[in-house]
């Protein structure tokens, strides 16, 4: 039997190669009002078969929530889009 220990956070550029420009690209379109699936395709041009893999995987990173509002970005995925656009200092 092995000691589980939790994994430790994501890296900045581990989490970017993870989720890719598209992942960048959604992040940033919540970020600017982007609320769902419809909002994404049309301002994105992100096709629906896209959206079911990336929506997923950005939420497993805490880096996107989905709620009864739509979805909205989280802390840590505001933290990261700032730190990737270098938004902040």
């Amino acid at each position: 039997m092995t000691d589980q220990t939790p994994l430790d956070p994501l890296t900045t550029e581990t989490t970017r190669y993870l989720i890719g420009d598209l992942g960048i690209q959604i992040l940033s379109l919540v970020d600017q009002g982007c609320t769902n699936d419809d909002d994404l395709i049309k301002f994105g041009r992100f096709s629906r078969q896209c959206l079911s893999v990336k929506i997923p995987l950005l939420t497993t990173l805490g880096l996107l929530a989905a709620g009864p509002n739509g979805y909205r970005i989280t802390p840590t995925g505001q933290s990261f889009l700032d730190t990737i656009l270098r938004w902040s200092q």
